[in-house]
């Protein structure tokens, strides 16, 4: 994949000096190693929670031994009965304010559409300014449930590739803190510098769901991945493109509650958009036909993919799949209300079980 405009960048990029520790050149990538011990995360779902219960959650996830929050980055919620969808970089921000100890990552913000690359740089230099922890900022190649909103065309996945490897060099150029000009196929940043800088460099990762995605990563160079599915193939993929195991990301629903019945009412009524499947999930424009496209699908659909209830064993099992996948950041996805009864099972009888 060439992109004018984006050779040059990176290769700018590449030999830049490394001594402040934000440039990562391309001859500089990690090779493969053997991966840590996992992190273990919690994902905020701006999708069903309003601002407030989400910064709470995060309170809550640093005071239970969570190590890192997760958001999404949606202007839209996936079903109507969703509700709610704040700004996910205003709730960030007030993360950072209120915790100590988390990492914080977005999961995912696709810049290339709804934003411009440069005003995601200047986002996430700011929220990571606002914490001395790490910043690590996901990118991918977009929804057009999200989208569409400003009416710029959301083309084919091909297109969006490229728009997001040329989006994301920029973001990196951007986050070196110095004066930046390009003018690539799709996107300008002239004369054009982020001056709020961070402790820590913001790592970027790069969302995948096969090979092309995968290039897309590699050819950045993305810091790591993040994926939802439990598939080998996306951790191993990007350990033979010099990627490293242990910058592997991916996260798990759990629709924890004390009966099974109840729960799995719930994770049908919150998570049955999910299983349409990427491919549809990323072309539908509207909470109303993500509505219309699940009308079929059944309880037992959902609690074939999802687990819930009571019972420790399925959620060991899932967390253990992903772990086996090789993926080493995983967040757990609250599909429940009862946010303090999930946690506390987290920590009583899910955690301790994957020591």
């Amino acid at each position: 994949m060439v992109i004018p405009g984006l050779v040059a960048l990176r290769r700018r990029f590449s030999n830049r000096d490394e001594s402040n520790g934000r440039a990562r050149g391309m001859d500089r990538m990690p090779t493969s190693v053997e991966g840590d011990v996992s992190r273990f995360g919690f994902k905020l779902m701006c999708e069903i929670r309003s601002a407030r219960e989400l910064v709470d959650q995060a309170v809550l996830a640093e005071e239970r031994g969570f190590e890192f929050v997760a958001i999404s980055d949606h202007i839209h919620p996936w079903l109507p009965e969703h509700n709610h969808s704040p700004y996910a970089w205003s709730v960030l921000g007030a993360v950072a304010a209120r915790t100590s100890r988390l990492d914080l990552a977005t999961g995912v913000t696709c810049p290339t559409f709804r934003y411009h690359p440069a005003i995601v740089a200047q986002a996430a230099a700011t929220v990571a300014s606002m914490t001395d922890r790490k910043l690590t900022l996901a990118l991918g190649a977009g929804e057009r449930l999200n989208e569409h909103v400003t009416g710029v065309p959301f083309p084919g996945i091909d297109l969006r590739h490229r728009m997001l490897a040329e989006a994301a060099a920029v973001i990196r150029q951007l986050l070196t803190g110095e004066w930046t000009t390009e003018r690539g196929e799709y996107f300008t940043v002239e004369d054009t510098r982020i001056y709020e800088q961070p402790t820590q460099p913001v790592d970027l990762v790069v969302a995948v769901s096969g090979a092309a995605s995968l290039d897309v990563a590699a050819g950045l160079p993305a810091d790591g991945i993040m994926a939802t599915e439990a598939d080998a193939t996306l951790v191993d993929g990007w350990v033979a493109r010099r990627g490293h195991r242990s910058s592997t990301w991916t996260e798990v629903p759990f629709a924890w509650g004390p009966d099974a019945d109840a729960a799995l009412r719930v994770a049908h009524e919150r998570f049955r958009f999910a299983m349409a499947g990427w491919k549809v999930m990323s072309e539908l424009p509207n909470p109303v036909n993500f509505a219309a496209a699940c009308a079929t699908v059944r309880l037992e659909d959902v609690g074939a993919k999802i687990p819930y209830g009571p019972d420790p064993q399925p959620y060991i099992d899932v967390v253990r799949s992903y772990r086996d996948a090789g993926f080493e950041h995983i967040s757990i996805i609250p599909v429940t209300d009862d946010i303090e009864g999930l946690v506390d099972f987290w920590t009583r009888e899910v955690r301790p079980a994957l020591d």
